[in-house]
Formats: structure tokens, sequence, C-alpha cells
């Protein structure tokens, strides 16, 4: 392949630890102009400007939502615009497709890697080479395993690999395609630290040879080892671009993944609520994940009765993977986890609310076809006192006039009140809530905080999983705050400092 760093400017620049090649004379392979796609009433990307040029390593980062998958398979060629103009490499993408695009030598690695697993390794590769001339395919397909690490493993069945070989064959299958433009879909998702920086070599390899890189990811290690510039996306639109550690600083960025700029006056904290003398929560050594991915690793906590613990981390961290082993969604594979002293790890997540511990889940989650009333009725145990619902009803006298009203038809902060209403009809002891101010209004977050400190009034213990980062570490009283599905502080939510802030959410210190 022809070294595309060989331009007619070679003055380089430092960027994030590693050395890359002025962008100024280079072509341009993307070329986008008020992108925009939307899906239904939905607008997921929304008027986004950006040129991206040979041999460049772009990085796009965003919370939850923000539009970053459906912009890359904008560029893939799996969707089309909606409007806007989109160009990449050479291609107008109004009419383009995967296959075609494949042709032209973009290439899309995905987060799950999904291989024909009763092939072989090199017949995966073999299968992605074919978009290339028959003369050169059996060389392509070599040189993919060689560089991707995967030659010693090229006669065994896909299904038999482990994460990082999985991960190293779909780059393989990239690679097969002989790329001038690679697109990387959060590939480092699940990955230990040994096994990341093992991915980051690979990928470092890959943009040596000169090959343009567009990447997005949750793993900020990955932007500041190999990214030259960042685009930050919010709510489908672009927001900034810039150097990774001037994406770090930039307030704008600091306040989507943490609620607030740092620096800025931070809430008033509530006073530490009393710890009883045994904990009503506990979990040790707590491990978990999916297929072979493994999400958290060795997590302890213990909570008390009328007690709020923030659980804090960027995305990816491995948060809501904790509220879904806590809540029995999904099996855990070591650890443990008691309830009042009893462990709870073996039983289901219907036999969890039955001993006292309740989820709110990220989404809500309602029946979009039943009526306020009938979702929060369904959320009564066995056990339930009849003035239950009375008690949810004063926590949210507005879910009263909206008895009858369909839940689909409701707001979305009106959805979420429903949404703990039936958590609490259950009378839980442990209250766990998944992703809170997921894409509310600020003065509807207020409301559900300001509800959150009443519950644990109330004598519940609550796990609060919370994007606004400052409004949650006020209300808390503890603070557990996890990064690539570790704990990396436990403790005083008011000894967790903004340096501290920085390095989890964004990977880089003030």
């Amino acid at each position: 392949m022809q070294d595309r760093r060989e331009v007619t400017s070679m003055e380089t620049k430092q960027s994030g630890g590693a050395t890359h090649t002025a962008t100024s004379a280079r072509p341009s392979l993307i070329h986008a102009v008020g992108v925009t796609k939307s899906f239904g009433g939905v607008t997921a990307v929304s008027g986004i400007d950006l040129d991206v040029h040979e041999g460049e390593v772009v990085g796009v980062m965003g919370p939850n939502g923000a539009g970053k998958s459906t912009f890359l398979s904008l560029l893939a060629g799996a969707q089309r615009p909606t409007s806007g103009e989109l160009v990449v490499a050479g291609r107008r993408m109004r009419s383009a497709d995967r296959a075609a695009m494949a042709r032209l030598g973009v290439g899309l690695a995905h987060q799950i890697p999904k291989p024909f697993r009763k092939l072989t390794v090199r017949e995966n590769v073999r299968v992605a080479a074919q978009t290339a001339p028959r003369a050169r395919r059996r060389d392509l397909v070599e040189k993919a395993l060689e560089m991707s690490g995967m030659a010693p493993k090229a006669d065994s069945p896909a299904g038999e690999l482990g994460l990082l070989e999985m991960k190293r064959l779909e780059l393989a299958r990239v690679l097969a395609l002989d790329p001038t433009l690679v697109l990387l879909d959060e590939v480092a998702a699940g990955l230990n630290t040994r096994d990341l920086d093992e991915l980051i070599a690979l990928v470092a390899l890959i943009r040596d040879e000169g090959r343009t890189l567009v990447i997005v990811e949750h793993v900020q290690e990955v932007f500041h080892q190999l990214a030259e510039r960042i685009v930050v996306l919010e709510w489908g639109q672009k927001l900034t671009e810039g150097s990774p550690a001037e994406v770090a600083a930039d307030p704008r960025v600091v306040e989507i993944y943490l609620g607030e700029s740092i620096g800025a006056e931070k809430p008033a904290r509530t006073a530490p609520r009393p710890t009883t003398e045994a904990p009503l929560l506990t979990a040790t050594g707590l491990t978990a994940g999916y297929g072979q991915a493994t999400v958290l690793h060795d997590v302890d906590l213990e909570l008390h009765a009328g007690r709020v613990l923030a659980v804090l981390g960027a995305n990816g961290a491995g948060k809501s993977t904790l509220a879904k082993s806590l809540a029995g969604m999904i099996p855990i594979r070591s650890g443990t986890i008691s309830l009042e002293g009893a462990p709870i790890d073996r039983l289901g997540s219907f036999q969890r609310v039955r001993r006292g511990l309740s989820l709110v889940p990220e989404g809500r989650r309602l029946f979009a076809d039943l009526t306020v009333r009938e979702n929060l009725e369904l959320g009564l145990g066995p056990r339930s006192a009849a003035d239950s619902l009375e008690r949810v009803r004063t926590l949210f006298p507005k879910l009263v006039e909206l008895s009858d009203r369909a839940a689909g038809a409701l707001s979305g902060g009106e959805q979420q009140m429903v949404a703990i209403g039936r958590a609490l009809a259950s009378e839980p002891k442990v209250i766990v809530f998944d992703e809170l101010s997921l894409g509310l209004a600020p003065v509807v977050v207020d409301r559900l905080l300001e509800a959150v400190g009443e519950i644990a009034g109330w004598g519940t213990a609550v796990v609060l999983i919370e994007q606004n980062v400052h409004r949650a570490l006020a209300l808390a009283d503890e603070a557990l705050v996890l990064r690539q599905g570790r704990v990396v502080f436990r403790g005083d939510p008011g000894e967790f400092t903004d340096e501290a802030l920085r390095l989890a959410y964004l990977g880089a210190d003030l």
C-alpha cells in the first residue's frame, strides 16, 4: 500500500503522546457538510460539518445518545444521510451501500465481533477479502493475519477464540480489504488493561501504515495514545473538536460528562445520614459481563439503610452492569451479593424484588399501552401494604391526575416518575436507580433527585447511577467510581477532587 503520509508538507506536531503528520496538505478522505440522519421523528445526527484528511486519526466521542455510532454507519454506507452532503473516499453517500464502500476500501470494525463461528480464522478473513481482485486475495489474507497477530490461530475455528482474539480477528477482516479508511466502533469495549494495551498497539500499527482512522470510543486511553484530533458530539450535533488535551480541558465537554464545569460552584451537600451497625446490601468480589467480555472486575460495596451510594464513571465503565448484577438481570461470574446478611446472588430478579431490592432501569421500561395506575399496580408485591401506592402519590402528586393516561403518552419526566413509583410499590429496602436523569430537562432532574433524598429519608438504601456527577456527589453519603470495570475510588464524596473526576471521565489531568 502506498504510504499516504507522503505529503507536501512534512511538518509534524505532538498530540496525545504520538507524533502525526500535519493535515494541511493532505487530500480530504471524508467531507461532510450539514449531514443529518433522521429515523421517523427522531434526529440522530444533525447538521454535522467535518473534514478528515488522508492519514489522519480522528476520534469521535460523546455521551450515550450523542449520535456517534449513527455517524459511523453513515461513513460506512450502512445508512444514508437524510440531508446534507457526505463524500467518503470520493463517493457521494446518497447512493452508497456497505458493499460499494468495502470495494472502495472502507472497513468497519464493530464493538461486538460476529464472525462465522464455525469457519476458521483464515476462512473468515478470506470472506472479507472477496472485494479485492482475485490475484491479490491470498496476499491480503496472509498479511492481515500476520499484522493482526492471528497467524498462529489461522486454522482454529473462530468460535473458540477469546475476546481479545475476536477483536483481532475483527480488525484482520477489515485489513483484508486493504482499507484506505478504517472505522472503529468501540472496539476496546470489555478489554482489561493488558488486552487494551495490546489492542492499542495493533491500531497504532495500522495507523503507522498511513491509513486513515475514525475511532468511536468510550475508553479515553485510546484517544490519548492514538488520536490526532477528537470531535465531540452531543444530541447528534458537533459540540467541539480539537486535540485530546484541548477537548479534555473544554468546559463544555466537562459539563456534558460531569454535569457541571470544573471549578463551578458545587451544590451544597446534604448532611451525612447516620449509619446502622449492619449493612443492608453487601457485594464482595463482584465480577460480571456479557458473552466473552468481562465488564465488572472484583467490585466490593456495602450500603446501609437510609444512605445514598453514588456510582459514577464514564460511559462503558460498568455502571449499568453493576445495577443489572445487583438486581439479578444478568448472572454474576464470581463474588457474592447479600441482602440483610442473606445471600441473593443465586436468586432470580423477581425473587430479589420480593426480598426487598428493586431496580429503576435505564430507559424506564414501562408498559406504554397500560395506564399510569396499571403500571404502578404491577409493582405491588404480595406483601405490599395497601397504602404503598398512596405513598408514591404523595411523593409525586402529579401521578394522581395522570392515573388514567397511557404511560406511552407521558413526557420523559412523567414516565420516570411512574418508573420510580412502580419500583417503590413493592416497598423495597434497597432501590437501584440506573441513569436516573438520562435525556431529561434540568428542572425535572432537580425534582427527581430531590425525591431520591426523600426516599432515603424513609430509611431506604439507595444506589444512584447518575450522569450529573456534582449533583449526585452532593446528594450521596458515599461515592464509588468505576473505570474500565474496576473501582478507582470509594469513600466520602467530599474527598473526590476535580482532578480525580477529570481522570476518571476524560482520562486526563487538569
